[in-house]
């Protein structure tokens, strides 16, 4: 019942917004005195204002979960018009705070006496996003620390939300094959997936638990401290730190921090991340990633993480030195293997036009590149060629366009290729160690004893079989549905014209024999067959039509 629900509300605000769309596209305002609109603001409103505005406002009243997904479409430039993409940057995820009495949800919750742990906590949220809300308290030991506390029934509403945006992208999907063209569906399961990890706190916890081990002894990260005795799937606490923007300038130079230094530092850990411990941190914006006193980078909201396996790292850090060494072919040849789908039917066009990135980004200074240009050339090669990739690698490209804008406010003149060559060249000796080479080595014989273990036993099974005539073999014909489709219509088709004759010729036969009352010369149930066979041949041409 919630579901239906909540559908309900989703229809009645596309609806609302629908019908606004409707009316000023119909020129209806040319009719309407300049009185009546100066009087009247709303009426006023929907003709002034902008299409892709409007689908701003109506996805900020849809609520959380149309709001992230809108924050992920922005990113897609393949996917929806510029306008409109520019347009959905502005979402924002800030909404009116949500009555709560911190206290009692905290003793009922986590089952304590606040007064016993807690000095004092405040009633007033810091912030207010779409998910949860942040209190601040303090602990009986005098350690301040905040509260992330889950809205009340955000859960019910989220999974309502996806549950109708998925049924809707299938329902496209199997009517356009732009939408199969372009992934959508992958994306948006994707993308639900993502959020679903979002909304376990318990999750969150864990994350940043991984985090801490991950760069445990590293001084230019520091990792906020949780406290696990006050924490649970809708409450999460953590040690309050005090620290500012990362693109905050001012507050860099009075702490007598460098700018470049420090977006260095946080290009370096973020690689770190993504080709070291395969496990990094999905929306690196400037709200998420600050600095503090001692000049630390300080990741906070660890709710969206991107995951790896080793053998998706190696890939990724394979792909970057492909970029750093300007090598397309091997470069390719990487993406096949990690390519979830690909369809590529000319290699030597991919190979020119990852030349042509290449050569974008290696001869320009960061202020010189248009970042969402280059994104758009990417996502056109991949869509061109049905290269889907794994969920990791869209949160990845995410993470880095979000820190490409962070860079660009900081230095301008960072020239990427060149400020991650150093990092790059240390994995690569990594790579060239004895202990690497060693360690490959025995993976790879490891494989082979695995190989020459199972094969002869699955032969051995596979000519069992064959001779006991229990060998059976599987195969799936592409677009069945669509061909089972097509034969139900030209089914339906044959069955009409059959009917239609019968009813022409039974008529034609009992207009011979003049059986029963005759209207015109003609028996009644003549003139019924003729109009049954006329109507149903009607129907069959309209069918013909249609179908071309």
């Amino acid at each position: 019942m919630h579901k239906i629900r909540r559908v309900g509300q989703i229809l009645r605000v596309l609806s609302k917004h629908g019908f606004d769309e409707v009316i000023s596209r119909s020129n209806i305002d040319r009719l309407i005195p300049d009185s009546i609109l100066l009087w009247n603001t709303h009426t006023k409103r929907i003709f002034e204002e902008d299409f892709n505005i409007r689908v701003r406002l109506a996805i900020e009243e849809l609520g959380p979960t149309f709001i992230k997904l809108g924050q992920l479409l922005s990113n897609r430039a393949d996917i929806i018009p510029d306008d409109l993409r520019q347009e959905l940057v502005k979402l924002q995820d800030e909404v009116p705070p949500e009555p709560m009495n911190l206290q009692e949800k905290l003793a009922i919750s986590l089952g304590i006496d606040v007064n016993e742990h807690f000095a004092s906590i405040e009633e007033e949220p810091i912030a207010a996003a779409s998910i949860a809300q942040v209190y601040r308290a303090t602990l009986k030991d005098g350690n301040a620390v905040i509260f992330k506390v889950k809205r009340s029934q955000i859960n019910q509403i989220v999974h309502a939300d996806l549950d109708f945006i998925l049924d809707l992208v299938k329902l496209l999907r199997s009517k356009y094959e732009i939408i199969q063209k372009i992934n959508l569906y992958e994306i948006v399961q994707s993308f639900a997936n993502s959020l679903v990890g979002e909304l376990s706190f318990t999750n969150e916890l864990n994350n940043i638990e991984r985090f801490r081990r991950n760069f445990r002894g590293n001084s230019l990260v520091y990792v906020p401290k949780i406290y696990r005795a006050y924490s649970n799937d809708e409450i999460l606490c953590m040690e309050f730190v005090e620290g500012f923007k990362i693109n905050n300038k001012e507050l860099l130079a009075d702490h007598g921090l460098q700018p470049q230094a420090v977006l260095q530092n946080c290009l370096d850990l973020y690689l770190e991340q993504v080709l070291q411990h395969g496990f990094f941190h999905a929306d690196p914006h400037p709200g998420n990633v600050l600095v503090n006193k001692r000049g630390q980078i300080v990741f906070i909201d660890f709710g969206s993480m991107g995951f790896m396996i080793p053998r998706d790292r190696d890939m990724i850090e394979a792909m970057v030195i492909n970029f750093l060494m300007n090598d397309a072919k091997d470069l390719i040849r990487n993406i096949k293997k990690l390519a979830v789908v690909h369809d590529i039917e000319d290699e030597r066009q991919l190979e020119r036009d990852a030349y042509e990135v290449f050569q974008m980004i290696e001869e320009n200074a960061l202020d010189d590149i248009d970042i969402s240009v280059m994104l758009f050339k990417l996502n056109k090669i991949l869509q061109y060629n049905s290269i889907l990739l794994p969920d990791f690698v869209y949160l990845l490209l995410r993470g880095v366009s979000i820190l490409e804008g962070t860079g660009r406010q900081l230095h301008a003149e960072l020239n990427v290729p060149e400020s991650i060559k150093p990092f790059a060249k240390k994995i690569a000796q990594q790579k060239m160690s004895a202990e690497y080479i060693k360690k490959q080595l025995l993976d790879k014989a490891k494989f082979m004893k695995d190989v020459l273990t199972e094969v002869p036993e699955d032969l051995i099974t596979l000519l069992e079989k064959a001779k006991s005539d229990k060998l059976t073999m599987n195969h799936k014909i592409q677009d069945f549905d669509r061909m089972q489709l097509v034969f139900h219509r030209i089914g339906n088709k044959f069955l009409l014209s059959i009917l239609a004759m019968t009813f022409g010729v039974g008529a034609s036969i009992l207009a011979h024999g003049r059986v029963g009352y005759l209207i015109w010369g003609m028996p009644i149930l003549s003139w019924l067959g003729f109009t049954v066979s006329f109507i149903l041949s009607g129907i069959l041409l309209i069918y013909l039509i249609r179908s071309k």
